[in-house]
């Protein structure tokens, strides 16, 4: 029992006291006496502090004085904070509140007095307490858009009482797959440039996509500031691959809606997907992504797949190299206008029609994966619901790129094509989660 009430009376002090939590137990001897000895005297005690070092703390710093004479026994422990007024303890605790206003450089001068009136000359030690966060203004990051592969520049101004900081960065892509992640060394008070340079661990070059930079900035005593997350858009050119499955997936698949139409259709789409937690890709036709911005917000919100199927859904074959071009760089903006997303770097051409000069020319802008499928249930040849289902499930296997359209027929097809994939155990997710679990990207 009077455990109990020792420990909670101990609780109460240390979060109660400003400074320090001790006792005055006698008078203090005058200290500008005590600091001369009698020549010839016996050694006055000797004092050692314990439990303080030189680091800066966000928690209360208790510290031990144990005292000895060879002479005489110790008599008291005198202890004053910051030059405030002498307290006889052989302890004391440094508080940190959380409101900070303790935060700073605490001077502790101490001393002893043995039974002959033998007075210790006065030592010294500092007790760092830093209890707030790093400050972190003008934060910028430039360039936003990269068109080649240049390095990332992030502009800050920090502040801390410590002065010394670090900086957690990590770099995600759209879908939150990690990229690339990093720790700085120290860095002081004042303007700051990190580099973030775009390639993974291997030294490959990021994918071209949109990445989004967050960072967290720890000071020495381990108060963390998350700050806001930037992004950028790496364009840079790549060679394109053309791809109708995708080995070593797993039991997933990808099913992809193309075209567009009704804002209520792809909505319906979207619910089925929700109610049984999988994941597709839409290669919407630019106007339609345009018509219906909040569709392809809530898209991109749910962890689902975009990419590119052009604007006005001609053959890619018969646009020439120009002609992609333009039709992918007219399609991007909708995307981004609605949800600040971007379809690089999964292109479908409408109709799977392309050739060499259209493989390049999607490459040119980024996209690196020209997309067709190997499973086409035919839903665009006006089949009804029970029709595209069995469709798709007589056909379905690993790492399968499923071919639909966003219409109604297939709206209501879609329940029981998701019931029947996971009947057979199979996930429907995102080609960008596909491409993972393969070990691509």
């Amino acid at each position: 029992m009077w455990r109990g009430f020792i420990l909670v009376a101990l609780v109460l002090a240390l979060t109660l006291a400003p400074a320090a939590v001790v006792r005055a137990t006698s008078d203090p001897p005058d200290l500008g006496a005590s600091i001369s000895t009698t020549p010839g005297d016996e050694s006055p005690p000797i004092t050692t502090a314990l439990g303080a070092d030189d680091r800066w703390h966000a928690s209360p710093v208790a510290i031990t004085f144990t005292a000895s004479s060879a002479v005489a026994s110790v008599t008291a422990t005198w202890v004053q904070v910051d030059g405030g007024g002498a307290v006889a303890t052989k302890s004391i605790v440094v508080v940190a509140p959380s409101d900070h206003r303790n935060d700073g450089i605490h001077t502790l001068t101490y001393w002893s007095v043995d039974a002959d009136g033998r007075t210790e000359a006065p030592q010294t030690l500092a007790v760092k307490i830093d209890t707030a966060a790093p400050v972190v203004r003008d934060l910028r990051l430039a360039p936003t858009v990269l068109r080649r592969l240049a390095p990332i520049h992030l502009n800050l101004t920090l502040a801390d009482i410590s002065g010394s900081t670090s900086a957690s960065v990590a770099v995600r892509d759209q879908y939150g797959f990690l990229a690339h992640s990093f720790v700085t060394g120290t860095l002081s008070a004042g303007q700051q440039t990190l580099r973030v340079i775009p390639r993974y661990r291997n030294g490959r070059a990021f994918d071209p996509g949109l990445y989004h930079v967050s960072l967290t900035f720890i000071d020495e005593a381990g108060n963390r500031t998350v700050a806001r997350t930037l992004s950028f858009r790496d364009y840079h050119p790549v060679r394109a691959h053309v791809t109708h499955h995708v080995r070593g997936a797993g039991r997933r698949v990808a099913l992809t809606f193309d075209d567009g139409g009704s804002p209520w259709v792809w909505t319906s789409i979207l619910n089925s997907l929700r109610a049984y937690h999988m994941h597709a890709t839409f290669f919407l036709l630019g106007p339609y992504v345009a018509a219906a911005p909040a569709v392809a917000r809530r898209t991109v919100r749910e962890g689902h797949g975009i990419g590119s199927h052009g604007w006005t859904h001609s053959e890619m074959q018969r646009q020439g190299y120009a002609g992609v071009r333009r039709e992918l760089l007219r399609s991007e903006g909708p995307w981004w206008y609605a949800a600040r997303a971007t379809p690089v770097s999964y292109f479908r051409p409408p109709y799977g029609s392309q050739n060499r000069e259209t493989v390049a020319a999607a490459g040119s802008l980024g996209y690196s994966h020209v997309v067709l499928w190997d499973i086409d249930p035919g839903d665009w040849r006006g089949y009804g619901a029970g029709t595209i289902a069995a469709n798709t499930l007589s056909h379905v296997h690993s790492g399968a790129i499923i071919g639909l359209h966003v219409c109604p027929a297939t709206a209501a097809a879609l329940p029981a094509i998701l019931r029947g994939l996971r009947a057979r155990r199979y996930e429907s997710v995102s080609l960008p989660e596909l491409f993972h679990a393969a070990g691509r990207r």
